[in-house]
């Protein structure tokens, strides 16, 4: 897998929509509304969204009109606290230099069967998936997120970054705050002037990763996303979400 196989596979998947879905058809355009869409990216599919917007179809990417992340968290540093974590790298990396990146890491490495290429672009160091670490300085964040304020900007797309205070992916010297703020700060950096925002951030104090355990914590996220959705003019109220 990969991140540009990732948005080409959600490319299609708009595509589909705009083509056969009663939301998204011939009529709504000829109404003179344009079908739109909303994104929810859990976990890893926080660096899909991010991915999608910088390197997605320009017209659905247009068409998108909010993108909510829940849980972008580092697929780094928690790993990069194990003991196996640096040979595991390197063994990858050994791979890789060796042109064998297609082939399947130790059991040992992931809980999943995956790729020397994909691991390294989960876990090392600059990796395609390095977008949300709290150890990048706000420069090199900027440089993987500074997209997201440019083209939110330019087509009216509102993102949302939420993030729980009680994840359990996320090592606990992370200042959570600090880092969601830091996320947003770049992705708005782009933007025309400091007063426009197009990232807000979205604490949930007693949320863990997927929000199944603090009381109430996925009713405040699901409740965050549909004011964010109300809130857009109606002639882009996403068809399909």
């Amino acid at each position: 897998g990969s991140l540009d196989r990732d948005t080409n596979e959600i490319c299609k998947l708009m595509n589909y929509l705009l083509c056969h879905s009663c939301g998204g058809g011939e009529e709504e355009e000829e109404d003179g509304v344009e079908p739109t869409f909303a994104l929810v990216g859990h976990s890893t599919g926080c660096q899909n969204s991010v991915h999608f917007v910088k390197y997605g179809q320009e017209d659905l990417v247009k068409r998108t009109k909010v993108i909510a992340l829940q849980a972008p968290v580092s697929d780094r540093e928690g790993p990069s606290q194990e003991p196996q974590y640096n040979s595991n790298i390197e063994h990858a990396r050994k791979l890789k230099k060796e042109g064998n990146e297609n082939e399947i890491m130790p059991r040992s490495a992931f809980w999943a069967p995956i790729t020397a290429s994909r691991f390294l672009s989960l876990q090392d160091v600059g990796g395609d998936d390095d977008f949300f670490s709290s150890d990048l300085n706000r420069e090199e964040m900027k440089d993987k997120l500074g997209h997201i304020g440019k083209v939110g900007e330019e087509y009216g797309l509102n993102v949302l970054v939420a993030y729980s205070g009680d994840d359990e992916y996320v090592p606990e010297f992370v200042d959570k705050e600090q880092l969601v703020d830091k996320m947003c700060f770049a992705m708005n950096s782009q933007c025309s002037s400091s007063s426009v925002k197009v990232a807000r951030p979205f604490m949930i104090p007693t949320g863990n990763h997927n929000l199944s355990k603090g009381e109430g914590d996925a009713e405040r996220f699901v409740e965050a996303v549909g004011e964010m959705l109300s809130n857009l003019p109606k002639q882009s109220l996403p068809a399909e979400q």
